[in-house]
């Protein structure tokens, strides 16, 4: 299934799991039943990975979902690795990329994955090129359809692009965040899909304290809603991928898709 068609609203399942995604989340059944309802919503991308838990995002995904709908489109991510005290660290040489390939599959309960992203980790000691190589190695393979790159620079970006057809970049962005415009822009040109990841700022994005509260009210909107559609609304290659654990926030993240900013509004959004 191409990109072009999941839509341009996807769901991350980092929230899946506990706190700093890792461990268990409190409550499981409502875990999966957010999964159920992004689906029911007709979203039709999902972004996951095995270090999300690690592997409890992947485990909950397979049980909420699994046999999973012929139109789906489940993305996923390797080059990382999780740390005792959460964080994340490198983990991008070819052996360890392919393994984790591999963890995906048998987590996800699928024999090929339809994407995969290579992230870059700003510690890998890594050649990026032996990074994104193997993935490529894995799709001659059959193991994966596309590959994608994530945190990545236009430099990186055309790196990639020289050793493998890129299939979509994963960089975050959201408003306020100052950097990655001149991704963006390569994406646009090079009609590549650009999936924005913590388009919520974490969070602190939505909500009444959000900077966004006061427009999204005047808009009668909530702030969530408010901040993907300025998203959507920097170039028509943009996807976001929110996340949550709770199904009763999923109406208020698929809103975005018939929200129609106001020139004004997009002004204000853009100079925070």
């Amino acid at each position: 299934m191409p990109l072009e068609t999941a839509g341009r609203i996807g769901y991350g399942t980092m929230q899946l799991a506990g706190p700093k995604a890792m461990g268990e989340p409190a409550d499981p059944e409502r875990a999966k039943a957010a999964v159920r309802a992004a689906v029911d919503a007709g979203i039709r991308l999902i972004d996951t990975s095995g270090y999300y838990g690690p592997e409890v995002a992947n485990r909950l995904l397979a049980e909420a979902l699994r046999p999973y709908p012929d139109d789906l489109l489940i993305a996923t991510k390797v080059g990382a690795r999780r740390t005792p005290d959460g964080g994340f660290a490198a983990d991008a040489a070819p052996d360890a990329v392919k393994a984790a390939v591999r963890d995906n599959l048998a987590q996800l309960g699928v024999e090929r994955l339809p994407l995969v992203h290579a992230r870059f980790m700003p510690d890998s000691t890594v050649p990026w090129a032996d990074t994104v190589g193997a993935l490529a190695e894995l799709r001659d393979e059959g193991l994966l359809e596309h590959v994608g790159v994530s945190n990545v620079t236009v430099d990186l970006l055309n790196q990639a692009r020289a050793i493998t057809p890129i299939a979509s970049v994963e960089n975050e962005y959201h408003v306020g965040h100052s950097g990655g415009r001149d991704v963006l822009d390569a994406t646009t040109a090079a009609g590549i899909p650009y999936l924005a990841f913590r388009p919520l700022g974490n969070g602190a994005l939505a909500g009444d304290a959000s900077p966004l509260a006061e427009p999204a009210r005047q808009l009668g909107v909530p702030a969530a809603t408010l901040a993907l559609a300025w998203l959507l609304d920097l170039a028509d290659n943009v996807v976001v991928i929110p996340g949550t654990s709770n199904p009763a926030h999923l109406a208020d993240l698929v809103a975005a898709r018939d929200l129609a900013l106001p020139s004004e509004v997009r002004t204000a959004l853009d100079e925070i």
